[in-house]
């Protein structure tokens, strides 16, 4: 074969490839639409602070890239002042405690006692005016049998004074009148006693009611200190949740995505410290040339390359097309209001959704290819 022939055989073998290359391409863009417009991002990135307090950054756990976990601990703010003003709210509600508690049983103690002294009054009360009853009845008697006496006294004296009884039998019944009028007296006085223990036991016992005017007294002590006592609670389980904000607690499970400050910093309420994101939400964001919008539905098969990653391919569908322009948000939009402008093919965001590949190795912002498959 001579030279000609063989040159000629490359051009037609390099024609050959060349066309089956541009076949290729032509088939490749009727079928797919394909973008370097491609960016990592992820739905959930969270920033993290500290909430409502401030103070000096004594440690971070955490440095950029490290993966946490949901509730790990990524960082503290000093807590002394915090934890000086809890075991101080402490201490003062003990002592509340201890005072309402010491009310509280001299209240029990004192109410068992007022009780405790009206019973037996009253018993005593009950007895006394049995006994007062018993002894009316007594008297009621002896004055009946002192008038029937006085009657028969009456009555022999005018017999005397006829001469039909004798002297000794007029005496005998006066004799027996006197002993009965004294015998009417001292039961009279035993009444005046008994009524005179009475009126004691009465004065005692309205003695005993005023006591429990102290116990009102201790039941209002009681209840001021239950009042202060709740406050103080409230002020301590205040200042509990400001302690516990000394510790920062990542809220999520994800990596690092950002550091804001280091060791030593004064931080103030809200200040960012980390800026966290999780893996599972993130998603690829197209930016597709509306001239290659055609055939690009919900759904679609798509195939990512990424720059950082050669040779690793991660596999998604196409989620949601967005309805407005990547240029309809820009911070200094177009004027076309004059009619004058330069014509330039407007991008539509396409939001990507992962469904094959390594999420862990993926960061925000990271750039490459993509493939997303057209319908006709």
């Amino acid at each position: 074969m001579s030279k000609r022939q063989i040159g000629v055989y490359i051009l037609v073998v390099l024609i050959l490839i060349f066309l089956s290359l541009f076949g290729y391409f032509i088939w490749k863009r009727y079928h797919f639409a394909v973008t370097d417009a491609v960016f990592v991002q992820a739905d959930r990135i969270v920033y993290v602070s500290f909430p409502k307090i401030n103070g000096k950054l004594v440690k971070l756990y955490k440095k950029e890239g490290d993966q946490v976990k949901e509730g790990e601990l990524i960082a503290e703010i000093e807590p002394f002042d915090y934890e000086k003003k809890v075991l101080q709210l402490e201490e003062a509600v003990k002592e509340i405690s201890s005072q309402r508690a010491s009310l509280l049983d001299s209240k029990i103690k004192l109410e068992k006692e007022i009780s405790l002294k009206v019973d037996q009054i009253e018993k005593q009360l009950e007895s006394l005016q049995a006994k007062k009853k018993a002894q009316l009845e007594r008297i009621e008697a002896l004055k009946a049998r002192l008038n029937f006496v006085r009657k028969d006294r009456l009555r022999l004296e005018n017999l005397y004074k006829e001469g039909l009884i004798s002297e000794q039998s007029l005496e005998a019944k006066e004799t027996e009148e006197k002993e009965l009028a004294h015998q009417l007296s001292a039961e009279r006085e035993v009444l005046n006693s008994i009524e005179r223990e009475i009126k004691a036991l009465e004065k005692s016992r309205s003695i005993v009611e005023n006591e429990k005017f102290a116990v009102k007294s201790l039941a209002s002590q009681i209840k001021a200190l239950e009042h202060k006592e709740k406050g103080l609670l409230n002020q301590r389980e205040e200042a509990e949740l400001y302690y516990s904000y000394t510790k920062l607690k990542s809220p999520i499970s994800g990596l690092i995505a950002k550091k804001f400050h280091s060791e030593g910093d004064v931080i103030t309420p809200g200040e960012p410290i980390y800026a966290l994101v999780d893996p599972q939400t993130f998603y690829i964001l197209v930016l597709l040339e509306e001239t290659k919008l055609k055939g690009i539905k919900k759904g679609a098969y798509t195939k990512i390359t990424l720059d950082a990653y050669p040779g690793k391919v991660w596999e998604g569908e196409v989620e949601e097309i967005l309805p407005a322009s990547a240029a309809t948000f820009a911070l200094v939009p177009r004027d076309i209001s004059a009619g004058e402008f330069t014509k330039l093919a407007q991008r539509i965001p396409i939001k990507v959704k992962i469904t094959k590949g390594d999420r862990n190795i993926l960061r925000v912002g990271l750039s490459g290819e993509v493939e997303i498959k057209r319908y006709r």
